[in-house]
Formats: C-alpha cells, structure tokens, sequence
C-alpha cells in the first residue's frame, strides 16, 4: 500500500515520536519525498494529523494486525506499545467517567514515566500529555472499544505460565482482544483461548475490551476436559507440577462456580453430553467420572467408587445434573467386582482384594435386603473357595458341614471368609437346597414356633405311638415304602432340610431315599413338622 494514495486525513506527521512508536511507517505516515519540514507544516494546514487520539489507536492496531500479516516479527513489540497506550488510554476515559477506582484513577504522568514492561520508556508522556489530543473523535466511545476488540493487535504468550496447564498452540503472536484473556484468568480460558503477553489490572479496560464477559459453557467445559486429560498424563508420569496442582485446589471450584451459574440458564443436556464418561469431578488428589460418585455410601470403594468431599457440598446442585447420585444401588457394586475381575485379568485374588470383595458383598447384600426378593442377582461375582471370582450361580456355601466331603465332588464352594449368613443374603444356593431337597419345596415356607410344635405334640399320649402316626400318614398319603434312618450322632443346632425350619426344631434324618423324600413333601405340604420330632424335651428340645 502506497501512501500517495491515501486521503491526507488519514496520514500522520512523522516528527511526532509518539506516532512513530505506533504506526506503520509506510501506510500512515507521507513518504520520504515529503519529509521537508516545511512540506509537512503546510501538509498539516491541509489536515495532517498531529495528536492522538481514539481513531489513532485503531489506526495503531490495524498497524499491528498488517505487520503481523506480513510475518513481521517487530508485530508483537507495535502490540505491547498499543497496550501500554491504551492502558494510559482507559485511566484517561475511565477518569472523565467516573468509572476510575481509586488505583486506576491516579495520574497519567505517574503511569506513563514507568518503564514498559519491554524495557521501553516513552519520553513525550514526561514532559506534556498534548500528544493526546482530543480523546474522543465523532465515533462514539463504545464504537471505538467495539472496533479495537475486533482487530489482532494483543500481544500473546507463546508458552504456558504454569507447567501442566492446557495450552492453545498458535504460530501467532498477536490476537485480537475477543479472543484474548488476562492471565489472571488462565485457568478458566487456556486451552481455546490465548493469554495477554503483559500485565493490565484495569477492571474498567477489562470491561471495555470484553474480558469481564461471561465466558460460555464451551469453553468451560473444554476447559475442564483439558485440565483433567493434562493432571492424568502427569500423574502417569509421577511428575505432577506443584505449581499446577496448587492451582487446582483453588482454582477447580471457581470453575465449577462458573458452571453452575451458566447451566441454571442454559440447558443441562449439552454439558452431560459433552462430560459423559470424562473423569470432571476432583476429589482433591484426582478426577473421577460421575458415574462412580455419590453423595452418600457406606465405606469407600476406591479405585471404583467414590464419595463426594465436603469441600463440593456448594456444587450438589451441578453434580446432580450432570450424573453424580446420591447413593450407589446394587448395579454399581456388581459394576465395582466386574471392574476389579477385568484389573486382575481372572487372576487370584489378593488377602486384600478379598477384604475390598468382602466389603463390596456387604453393600450388595444390604441393598439386597432393601428390594423386592425377584432382584436380579445372578451378576454378582463372589470369590470361590481359592480365591478367584466366579458368578454367584455356580457357587454353594456348605450349611452341612457334617455330610461327608467326599460326596460333594462337583460342588464349588464360597470362600470360606463368606459366612452362611451373608451367602444366604446374597442368594447363593445351600447345600441342602440342591443335595437334600428337590426343588418344588426348596421354597421359604412358614414354620411353626416351638411352642406350637410342644403343644401338638402333648396331644400324643406316648412317644411309643409316634412311629405308627408316621405309618398311618404314609398309608394315608399311598406311599409304597417308607425309610426312617435313626442317627445316634449328635449334631449342632442346625436343620438338615428346610433352610428356614428354625433353630429350634432338631431333625434326624440325614439321608432319604426317594419315597421318604416324597413322604417328607407331603409332611410339608399338610403341616406334619411334628412327625419328624422323636421328642422334645421340656429343658429346650435336646434329642
């Protein structure tokens, strides 16, 4: 571009330093064949501008956006030249105002004697403040601030502040205002956005050139995705920056705070979407997903499930929306031992891992108990009695432990930490269920209590008659044969048959054969529990 043609309105005089430090010399300024003193002096009777002013500034900054262009390298020092002006710039506008604080309201002179922050001084601003000129020319302020956030002129930093933080590659050195934050917020914009190479405290320059704008959920989110993926591969690394991670614990909720406020305006759908499955939510040592969250749970079950620290109580409201839940339910446990037996590989597990199953098998069965009885429970993985993880239907626990083990071939055991007690909560098969009793009464069914059962049985009028009872039943029931075993042995206070029959009903029979067993369905059916007591003694029921 060629200054003979452009408007005289639009060149400058070039003995004004102040002008010479801003502009670009071959577009505003006359060429060398007009540098005569006197040539210039009557150029600004014709309208060479002389003093600076709103319109110079954007002329200042279409300079740096045209050296930038050219791959001028002298682009990014124009930039921290127009910076340093239009601070100086904003205390002047902000003062007529009344906009100024107390900080940004002191003089001009006091400002603009300090050295810039590239070793620069500006020697015209120490002995007068004419250069200014007229402040504000026939576009309206907000015109001018509107223009000046739209050109590439803000010097950029090249390489992040803080080691770790997510950085926007550019090749550029300059951008413009709009896509430009202060470093104070850094941590908030980093990884879509550039960081001004410079200092500006300014909240009223802050304001004008949009940096006090509401950031978008975007841009947020980004943000968040970006800290999480860079903490994650430094921690891979064992080499986490303590500078980053300092950042983190102040600088995470204010980012939340951010969230929140946006997403009660906005729709929460985008944001889920964007952070499903991301590990958003720090814990204070790392970033999980909010699908191994809750508010509430009965132990920790770390690495696979966590529990949401005080310090993010603010956020329960952003955390509900977003798939953190209140408290686990059974699914999430068994997800937890199906993550633990992909860790292992199907490997044996550890005397810790199966502290941690143990644990885990608790809250299942708890949540077990808290549900309709037809809960689907065959995803349960329990540990055998080797140690390794198996489905819950292929395991029994062993509930009689007097039978001989050599007849339970075939038969895989719970580990022996899992007591009768909680495999019968979890719903894994006795051994009595599937040896002893077929499976059309392995059902619960209501048994009489002790007292009943002394009761009926008073109305015998000799223990010496029982055995008849017994015959008389099976020829009323058509049973061809019937097998009583009498087994002197004694036993601990446990059933042989029925599960649920009661600690306080003694069986005897330890082995039937097909007719007794037919015989025993048919005692059940019509309530004959009596029949299979030889006698109940008045001091507790001992045999």
């Amino acid at each position: 571009m060629s200054s003979y043609f452009c408007p005289i309105f639009r060149l400058y005089d070039p003995r004004v330093p102040a002008l010479q430090e801003l502009l670009h010399k071959e577009v505003y300024f006359p060429s060398e064949k007009f540098s005569d003193s006197k040539i210039l002096d009557a150029l600004v009777g014709l309208g060479l501008r002389t003093t600076l002013d709103c319109s110079t500034y954007l002329d200042a900054a279409r300079s740096v956006s045209m050296l930038h262009d050219l791959g001028d390298l002298e682009a990014s020092r124009y930039g921290r030249r127009l910076l340093f002006h239009i601070k100086t710039l904003s205390i002047k506008l902000s003062s007529k105002t009344g906009e100024a604080n107390h900080d940004e309201s002191q003089n001009i002179m006091s400002i603009t004697s300090e050295d810039s922050f590239d070793g620069e001084t500006y020697p015209e601003y120490e002995t007068e403040t004419s250069y200014l000129g007229s402040l504000l020319t026939q576009q309206s302020e907000d015109e001018f601030w509107c223009q000046l956030r739209s050109i590439p002129w803000c010097p950029i930093c090249l390489d992040p502040p803080i080691e770790g933080i997510p950085w926007l590659e550019s090749s550029n050195l300059v951008a413009s205002p709009d896509r430009v934050r202060p470093k104070s917020q850094m941590f908030l914009v980093s990884a879509t956005m550039h960081l001004l190479d410079g200092e500006c405290q300014s909240s009223y320059l802050h304001q004008k050139l949009g940096w006090m704008d509401c950031l978008t959920i975007d841009i947020l989110c980004r943000q968040l995705i970006e800290i999480s993926k860079s903490y994650k591969e430094q921690k891979s690394r064992s080499s986490v920056n303590p500078e980053f991670e300092s950042m983190l614990q102040s600088q995470i909720p204010l980012l939340y705070t951010r969230l929140q406020e946006l997403s009660r305006e906005n729709d929460f759908l985008a944001l889920k979407s964007a952070l499903s499955g991301v590990p958003w939510v720090w814990l204070g040592d790392d970033f999980v997903s909010a699908d191994v969250l809750s508010f509430d749970s009965p132990v920790k079950f770390t690495p696979y499930l966590y529990v949401v620290p005080s310090e993010l109580s603010d956020f329960k409201e952003l955390l509900l929306e977003l798939g953190v839940r209140l408290s686990f339910d059974a699914a999430d446990y068994m997800n937890t031992l199906q993550h633990l037996q992909n860790d292992i590989k199907g490997s044996q597990l550890t005397d810790e891992q199966i502290n941690f199953v143990l644990c885990v098998l608790e809250a299942v069965a708890d949540c077990f108990s808290e549900v309709s009885s037809d809960s689907d429970n065959n995803s349960v993985l329990v540990p055998d009695s080797a140690g390794f993880l198996v489905p819950l239907e292929d395991l029994v626990y062993n509930d009689a432990p007097w039978v001989d083990s050599s007849s339970l071939s075939g038969k895989r055991f719970v580990h022996p930490s899992i007591n009768s007690d909680m495999a019968n909560r979890l719903g894994i098969q006795s051994l009595r269920c599937i040896s002893l009793v077929d499976n059309d009464i392995t059902q619960d069914l209501p048994c009489m209590d002790f007292t009943k059962l002394k009761e009926l049985l008073s109305l015998y009028a000799s223990k010496d008659f029982l055995l008849f009872d017994l015959l008389e039943l099976a020829d009323c029931c058509k049973v061809k044969k019937l097998h009583i075993i009498f087994d002197k042995r004694e036993h601990p206070r446990k059933t042989l048959l029925q599960h649920n029959l009661g600690s306080q009903c003694f069986e005897l029979i330890t082995s039937l054969s097909i007719d007794s067993i037919i015989f025993f369905k048919y005692c059940v059916i019509f309530g004959f529990y009596l029949s299979f007591l030889f006698k109940i003694l008045e001091n507790g029921g001992d045999i």
